[in-house]
This record gives C-alpha cells, structure tokens and sequence, in this order.
C-alpha cells in the first residue's frame, strides 16, 4: 500500500517552521493574553509579554482567542 503525498503551501510551511524562541506554553499564553489585548486596542501592540507574538503566530488556538478578545474589545 502506497501513501499519497500531499504538498503544503507556504503559509503551511512558514508556520511549521516559525522561530519557537522564547518559548511561551498555551497555559502560559491564556495567562497574559488580557494583557496583550488591552495594549493592542490602545495601540501599543510592542507592550507584549515577552514570547506571545511568537506564539500566537504558530498557535492557532491562542491567535483565535487573542482575536475573538480582541473583537469584544473593539466593539
């Protein structure tokens, strides 16, 4: 029995090979995502703890979160 390969796009590849430094858990994340949230709405987006950028670019699951937040910030 033979596998069919499957080709990933770029955005597949960029996120699988995404910088991981400082590394920052989902628990972690949740914990500051507030933080984050509050400091993007009032337009210092730099103040972010450190390693969430990083994170929130490789997990989908947190950037969700950060941007559904986000959405009831702004609103």
């Amino acid at each position: 029995m033979s596998r069919q390969l499957t080709t990933l796009s770029t955005q597949q590849v960029e996120a699988l090979t995404l910088a991981t430094e400082p590394y920052l858990s989902c628990e972690q994340c949740f914990q500051v995502v507030d933080a984050y949230v509050e400091s993007v709405a009032s337009g210092r987006p730099d103040d972010a703890p450190l390693g969430l950028k990083e994170h929130l670019a490789g997990c989908a699951a947190c950037a969700d979160e950060a941007d559904s937040l986000l959405e009831l910030v702004r609103d």
